[in-house]
């Protein structure tokens, strides 16, 4: 599997320094990156490529800030895993807002790089994997689960929203709910399982997804959905 990196740094050594420790950890783990670097993060939002697997992100940066080229970029792409890479501790640890999977500290060690480094790999790896077989119009498909934003009951058929169109399947929620347990998703009312890395905010008793998207939590179910988001926000779910 080659893994497509983009790093965005505007200082020379830091992302010289990142691209050396990519092909450190390419050696000795027989793992083929393909790397670009970003001098600027507008660059990388008027370059996007809906390919690149992790991205690498500075915070203190001209133009925009690395947190606010996150929020734009989180339009762009849900799915892929971001790390920052600061002196700025304060404002990494702000990054569940954009669903980051973690931050490093400059003067970054090669250490603290390849654990972030690992954990993004084992992420992908379940990313990739992971896929269900549902219905569609053309008939049996295979969808792949980081894909599914929601899941929706109705009678005896379960709806699955991703951006590429509705799946649907004829289960229970609650089938669908145990076979997902420790995947990131969470159950918000008796009508939606919810994947958590889709969730921008909560609001009383409404959640809300990036892309606007807005549900229902049922009082029953609201203490233990927010602690489901609190912990992925942290970063101990997948």
């Amino acid at each position: 599997m080659v893994i497509h990196v983009a790093v965005v740094e505007d200082e020379e050594h830091p992302a010289q320094l990142l691209q050396h420790y990519l092909e450190r950890f390419s050696e000795e783990n027989k793992i083929v990156f393909q790397t670009v670097h970003f001098s600027s993060p507008v660059l990388l939002l008027e370059r996007y490529r809906a390919d690149w697997d992790i991205i690498f992100m500075d915070i203190d940066m001209p133009d925009i800030n690395g947190m606010e080229a996150a929020r734009r970029l989180r339009l762009l792409d849900q799915k892929v895993i971001l790390i920052f890479v600061t002196n700025l501790a304060q404002y990494a640890l702000q990054g569940y807002e954009v669903s980051a999977m973690d931050y490093i500290l400059k003067p970054v060690q090669y250490y603290s790089f390849a654990l972030r480094l690992s954990k993004a790999i084992w992420q992908l790896d379940d990313l990739h994997e992971a896929s269900l077989n549902v219905f569609a119009e053309i008939g049996s498909v295979r969808i792949k689960i980081h894909d599914i934003r929601f899941m929706e009951v109705q009678g005896h058929m379960v709806t699955y929203h991703t951006y590429d169109g509705a799946y649907y399947d004829f289960t229970s929620l609650s089938k669908r709910e145990q076979e997902l347990a420790g995947k990131g998703f969470s159950r918000c009312s008796n009508r939606y399982l919810v994947n958590l890395k889709y969730v921008k905010s909560i609001k009383g008793y409404t959640l809300y997804l990036h892309d606007g998207t807005e549900l229902k939590i049922s009082q029953p179910r609201k203490k233990a959905f927010i602690q489901d988001f609190r912990t992925y926000c942290y970063g101990t779910a997948p």
